[in-house]
């Protein structure tokens, strides 16, 4: 089943790739891109992709010094494409000679800043006016003689008084100190050869801006851009929805290698389909299957996800989860891959600010 649905994984790896702005706080591995990524690509007309099959990467870093690109982060990335051409159909192999077509990338990482010199602005300050309210009290004592006559007496008196001050207007002045502001650039370009002809069959490049200094994190963003989030940008293999199937077992999990520290990838689940055994399970978006029947996942591409999970109806799959600081052990049994085709309708996901979300099953090519 897995294999069947692995469109819905290119999808959501597309979709969830963290690219998008957040006003909310960033999940690990989530990077914020200030921009729209811009991305373009061309492919050659006369290219025959339908008689692609298998493909292998080229590294260049070691071959040329002068693009002072890291070897080690250049084996990351070729594995991030790796999983993008893989959920694409096609087959990775590790000997050149029994590839297609080679695919490579370079990358740049310019950080740009700028000083905002001090700035200060005055804004006009309403004082609201005030009432003031005097309470007056008084008391008097008389004493005398009129003629022959002795006169003594007292006398009160109570009262108040009011005083209005009008508001007014007074200048609040503002001061911002200045300083610098910078950004990172992100940029990959992606290169498709022909094994045999050596001649280039697709290019495409796309970059960013982000105040992550991380390419690799930015990669994982970029490269969903450049490959497409909606509809693939990389023709899709002859040989989709061809791949051997042999179990008829069905998990609802669609899950995918992801990394959030750039060194550790782990499959991470991006979606479950409603009513499946992984839904019944409490499985969620966001989840990290760190082992699969007792095998840790570290590192694992996403064809050896989708093999260990390939089972018959009724198998079981054991799985550990982690979820945020907690080790959750689940034992998943296969459903019936036919029937589940017609029950599941609607998957729980992750829109862009990584919140769950419900949707309609997508539907198959």
């Amino acid at each position: 089943m897995m294999r069947k649905i692995s469109f819905l994984l290119t999808l959501v790896l597309f979709l969830s790739g963290c690219a998008t702005m957040f006003s909310q706080k960033l999940k690990p591995g989530m990077i914020w891109m200030y921009t729209q990524p811009s991305a373009k690509y061309e492919k050659d007309p006369e290219a025959d992709f339908n008689n692609y099959k298998n493909f292998s990467v080229f590294p260049q870093a070691e071959l040329n010094k002068e693009n002072k690109m890291s070897p080690i982060v250049e084996k990351q990335l070729l594995f991030v494409l790796r999983n993008r051409l893989e959920s694409l159909g096609y087959n990775y192999v590790n000997d050149v000679k029994d590839a297609d077509f080679l695919i490579a990338v370079s990358y740049s990482n310019e950080y740009k800043s700028q000083y905002i010199p001090p700035s200060s602005y005055s804004i006009p300050w309403y004082v609201p006016g005030q009432t003031q309210t005097t309470f007056l009290n008084s008391y008097n004592t008389f004493s005398g003689n009129i003629g022959s006559d002795y006169f003594h007496g007292s006398g009160s008196g109570w009262g108040t008084a009011t005083t209005t001050t009008p508001g007014y207007y007074v200048p609040m002045t503002f001061t911002n100190p200045g300083g610098y502001v910078g950004w990172y650039y992100p940029c990959f370009v992606v290169s498709a050869f022909d094994k045999n002809s050596k001649k280039l069959v697709w290019s495409g490049s796309v970059v960013g801006t982000t105040s992550n200094s991380d390419v690799r994190l930015s990669a994982q963003v970029l490269l969903s851009d450049l490959f497409g989030r909606k509809e693939p940008n990389f023709p899709v293999s002859g040989d989709y929805g061809k791949k051997d199937d042999s179990k008829d077992g069905a998990f609802g999990i669609m899950a995918g290698p992801y990394t959030v520290d750039g060194n550790n990838f782990y499959p991470h689940i991006f979606s479950v389909a409603v009513d499946s055994p992984a839904y019944k399970q409490d499985l969620k978006p966001g989840d990290v299957i760190i082992k699969i029947d007792g095998q840790s996942t570290l590192n694992w591409s996403l064809s050896q996800l989708l093999d260990a999970m390939n089972k018959s109806k009724g198998d079981a799959l054991a799985v550990i989860i982690q979820r945020g600081s907690k080790i959750i052990d689940i034992n998943l049994i296969a459903e019936d891959e036919e029937v589940a085709k017609k029950k599941w309708e609607e998957v729980i996901t992750l829109d862009e600010k990584w919140r769950i979300k419900r949707v309609k099953m997508p539907k198959a090519r």
